[in-house]
């Protein structure tokens, strides 16, 4: 077989950049990812979703990230935002659909510091908040928010499966892509498949569970999700928090970052920082029982 390497560099060379507008390039990584980037940027995509993603200029994203903490939006919000924002261009470099010598916008953009949030939410309240969401009018947040609560899955992990992607006698999940690339299986409790039977009288295969009004895009729970906080005392519990308290609650039962990273499709580097005090205290305890039992 012959291969000229040569005419293979140009004709890679000389394809041109796709030429669409940044509203088009960030639903194309989103579809890609099964990702909620078009729904974080929705303000992102109001202001510049219109023009050519190679445009847009840093000095313009820099204004809006400063006009949104000016606005109150949270720094961590805010610095989300460029990071899904900078993940699109990056996944559009990737697959070579930017010009040449492409440098993405947001890599020249200050970010602003934050604290690592570490959240604590006594039991009584998930307990609370998971009830809340039963009795909410659109029955399928019940079912979205006891997911949420059993597998610690982050939000779009849920929002983008379809109906072929769950098995009710397995009691499992399955996400073919997640944010670090990788599939992973998200298990749930055996009174959440008994839930879901009831709520889904069919489930399609072909339709997004948590399908809105447009099909193919996910509902947002938004309205729900206050609603439950609210009434639980608990306005600042965020739906990623629940991610966070499934970790937690893994390590306290003695399991090791390691796991719980599998769990959760996490890095284990970023769990140690958060939660490296957890793991400690169950090693601790672990040691405790092991001289109680020797004694």
């Amino acid at each position: 077989m012959q291969f000229d390497l040569a005419a293979a560099v140009k004709a890679i060379e000389d394809r041109p950049p796709s030429n669409h507008t940044l509203r088009e390039l960030v639903q194309a990584f989103s579809a890609a990812t099964a990702g909620d980037a078009d729904l974080r940027l929705r303000k992102w995509l109001d202001a510049f979703g219109e023009l050519p993603a190679w445009d847009v200029k840093a000095d313009e994203l820099q204004k809006a990230a400063d006009a949104m903490r000016q606005a109150g939006y949270a720094p961590a919000s805010v610095n989300r935002d460029l990071s899904a924002l900078g993940s699109a261009y990056k996944w559009a470099k990737k697959n070579r659909l930017c010009p040449r010598g492409f440098v993405s916008p947001t890599t020249q953009i200050s970010r602003s510091p934050e604290p690592i949030r570490r959240v604590h939410v006594e039991p009584a309240v998930i307990d609370a908040v998971r009830k809340l969401a039963l009795i909410y009018p659109d029955a399928r947040f019940g079912v979205y928010v006891s997911l949420l609560i059993d597998t610690g899955a982050r939000k779009s992990e849920l929002l983008r499966r379809y109906g072929r992607d769950l098995d009710l006698e397995r009691c499992e999940v399955l996400a073919p892509v997640t944010k670090n690339g990788t599939p992973r299986v998200l298990m749930f409790r055996d009174s959440t498949s008994t839930l879901i039977r009831r709520v889904y009288k069919s489930i399609d295969p072909d339709r997004l569970l948590f399908e809105g009004r447009v099909r193919g895009q996910p509902i947002n729970f938004r309205k729900a999700w206050e609603f439950v906080t609210r009434e639980a005392g608990r306005p600042d519990l965020r739906m990623h928090d629940l991610r966070h308290v499934r970790a937690a609650d893994l390590l306290r039962s003695g399991e090791s970052v390691a796991v719980a990273a599998q769990v959760l499709g996490h890095d284990a580097a970023v769990l140690t920082r958060r939660y490296g005090h957890l793991e400690t205290r169950a090693l601790r305890q672990a040691q405790e029982r092991s001289w109680a039992q020797a004694a």
